[in-house]
């Protein structure tokens, strides 16, 4: 595996002028224990980490191999700027361990990369090129840093209903690809990230104060039984970890975020603007029918459209979900009607799940293939591997691509442009082999079978691809990714969702949407009297709107007799809430909104959300309050808190009330399970 990091233009000259700043980043290194400490200013930001790595069986450390070589260069990186790199090379005479840290003005990115002296090929499935010692350890044995710093711990994927964490520091937790430490009292913090998502599942681990960011995890959060595949080579090097210190954590989460997007583009392609529009599974379900799904169409196109319940463009999607009970002649025509109601028409698919029996496996796995569906499936411990209810398909399978290759030409003949794409973690789950040989690990495996996907999806046209039940990384595949799992219309629903935009609204940085999964108005059990209030729907659908994308599943069809939802209560949902132009103008910026403070959580939970999140525009400042509690809520905010721009007025966009900015505190007041939304205009 070659080292990505040397992708970058080597120059040699002086050091640079940057390194003379005060908040410049250093490295300190221990020749004696092998030992570094990442500095900013005079301030450790890492301190006593030794890189370590598995070769073969045996797992060492640098102070394992006694001799050293340091090498200091120049580099020049289309992200990053002017930097220096500062190589350490480690050996015994026989194993080599090379530490690179390069240094720029407002990042640094280190890499680890294990060799053979004499050149021989090695395997390894584990390199850390951060570990902590916890050599400064206070009298408990935690790694000394200030007790009301917290750990952001990322989740893997969306699936189980998982949040993000803020831990504090004297516990144990794994954060996958990226991690941030800082205050919620200063907002100052650090953030340690993967920016290469091609080969490893990377993470960064907590332990009691200590941090350890290394390529190889397997956890069942990754839900891997197996070991993370080795790789292969005359060298094996871990993903580059980028680590940036910045006075407000939230900009480091950016800063982290655009570095992969530089690294690896994402999926960006749609100029309708932000969608908005329909999927049948929030209500509906496995009821869909061809009937409703027309009258779903046309209330869009009629009532809903004049309001702005549509992108930028008029553009609307109906997306029909898994289980549509619709033939191939309705398929057809529903693509027809919906284009000519100005709405790009949507379907499901799972493209790495088998949705069969044990007894089915040894048929073939579509007619006329020469593969049976045992063939094709992902082997776990010389088995067939099921998850989430379905057997697991190899990505790199002949068999896998011909299935999807026909679905694909199916789907897009009938019309679909937009595609959910589903259970996507199927895809990412280490197997004991791949068809391909030459893929070893299940990263590997998901790009090899995502990449052809995508080809056969976007042959003749490309499509929107919104990833349903989906890994955070790698993120290139998806316009849009669900941000939180199953998500309906109660306000602890609302309140789940609003965790992920809280501590995962970065993520908009690499996709071009983040989904706030359907936003239901009126759920399925209406009929039993099992009905969400107003409130709360004004608060689910500000989860739309700080997330950057709004689906609405309501059943809007009077014809409907499925027995789910109730139409006439949707149609008036619809009126007192999707047909808000002012909201509606928000929701169509197309950005997820970030957490105003960040690390203020409603209630004292590590996964809990947070009541206010902020956008900011080039005329006006969005405030979010939303209220996850049965009483109401009051508060004050500084208004330097929202901008240090001038603002000249308030509109809150619900209610529509009007407010005078003359103090310098702002009072905000949201009633039980509800929401408001302020606009600040900006003089």
């Amino acid at each position: 595996m070659r080292t990505r990091i040397f992708a970058f233009l080597i120059f040699i000259g002086s050091a640079l002028a940057a390194a003379a700043k005060s908040d410049a980043y250093s490295v300190r290194f221990d020749k004696r224990a092998h030992a570094f400490t990442l500095l900013q200013g005079r301030q450790p930001l890492l301190s006593d980490f030794v890189p370590e790595a598995r070769f073969g069986a045996e797992i060492i450390t640098a102070a394992d191999l006694p001799k050293v070589d340091q090498r200091t260069m120049g580099v020049e990186h289309p992200t990053f700027g002017r930097g220096s790199i500062r190589r350490f090379t480690f050996t015994d005479g026989s194993r080599q361990m090379t530490l690179f840290v390069s240094i720029f003005a407002d990042a640094v990115v280190t890499q680890l990369t294990l060799s053979m002296a004499d050149g021989s090929p090695l395997e390894s499935n584990y390199l850390a090129p951060i570990r902590e010692q916890g050599a400064n350890t206070d009298n408990k044995g935690t790694h000394v840093r200030d007790a009301s710093v917290r750990f952001l711990k990322v989740p893997y994927d969306n699936d189980s209903f998982v949040r993000y964490h803020l831990l504090p520091l004297d516990t144990i937790g794994t954060s996958y690809e990226v991690a941030a430490l800082f205050s919620p009292l200063t907002r100052e913090g650090m953030t340690i990230g993967s920016i290469d998502h091609d080969h490893w599942k990377s993470a960064i681990a907590l332990e009691r104060g200590c941090i350890t960011a290394f390529s190889g995890v397997s956890s069942p959060e990754t839900h891997d039984i197996l070991p993370h595949g080795a790789l292969v080579g005359q060298q094996v090097s871990s993903a580059r970890f980028l680590i940036t210190a910045r006075n407000d954590w939230r900009d480091a989460m950016e800063q982290f975020a655009r570095a992969c997007d530089s690294v690896q583009p994402g999926r960006k392609h749609w100029t309708h603007g932000t969608p908005f529009g329909w999927q049948s599974w929030g209500v509906l379900a496995e009821k869909n029918s061809f009937q409703t799904d027309l009258d779903v169409s046309d209330y869009m196109a009629q009532s809903l459209r004049p309001a702005g319940y549509c992108s930028a463009d008029g553009t609307q999607v109906l997306s029909i979900d898994a289980w549509d009970n619709l033939n191939a002649r309705q398929k057809r025509e529903l693509c027809l009607h919906a284009k000519r109601n100005g709405q790009v028409p949507g379907t499901y698919v799972t493209p790495f799940c088998l949705w069969w029996n044990e007894g089915d496996l040894d048929r073939p796995l579509f007619e006329g293939c020469a593969y049976t569906g045992r063939d094709a499936c992902a082997k776990v411990k010389g088995k067939p591997y099921k998850y989430d209810g379905a057997f697991c398909l190899d990505p790199t399978h002949p068999a896998t691509i011909q299935r999807f290759a026909r679905e694909a030409a199916t789907l897009k003949a009938a019309g679909f442009e937009y595609f959910k794409i589903d259970f996507t973690s199927n895809g990412m789950i280490q197997a004991d082999s791949y068809y391909d040989p030459a893929v070893r690990t299940a990263v590997e495996a998901y790009n090899y079978g995502f990449t052809r996907f995508l080809q056969e999806l976007d042959r003749g046209g490309r499509v929107f691809t919104a990833l349903s039940i989906a890994p955070i990384f790698p993120y290139h595949y998806g316009n849009s990714r669900r941000i939180a799992c199953d998500t309906w219309g109660r306000i602890d629903q609302s309140e789940y969702a609003m965790n992920a935009i809280s501590y995962g609204w970065w993520t908009g940085e690499f996709y071009q949407f983040n989904d706030p999964d359907h936003l239901v108005l009126i759920g399925k059990d209406a009929a039993k009297g099992d009905v969400e209030t107003l409130g709360e729907n004004r608060a689910r659908y500000t989860t739309g709107v700080c997330s950057g994308m709004v689906l609405l599943p309501d059943v809007w069809s009077l014809s409907d007799s499925s027995g789910r939802g109730d139409a006439r209560l949707s149609m008036e949902r619809a009126r007192q809430v999707a047909m808000n132009v002012d909201v509606n103008a928000v929701a169509r910026i197309g950005r997820s909104f970030r957490p105003l403070y960040g690390g203020r959580q409603w209630r004292a939970q590590t996964g809990a959300a947070e009541n206010l999140v902020v956008l900011s525009t080039d005329s006006a400042i969005y405030l979010a309050a939303i209220n996850y509690a049965d009483e109401p809520l009051h508060l004050t905010i500084p208004l330097a808190d929202l901008s240090g721009r001038t603002l000249s007025e308030a509109k809150e966009l619900w209610t529509g009330e009007h407010f005078a900015i003359d103090q310098p505190q702002f009072p905000v007041s949201v009633p039980a399970k509800d929401a408001r939304l302020y606009r600040f205009t900006l003089k």
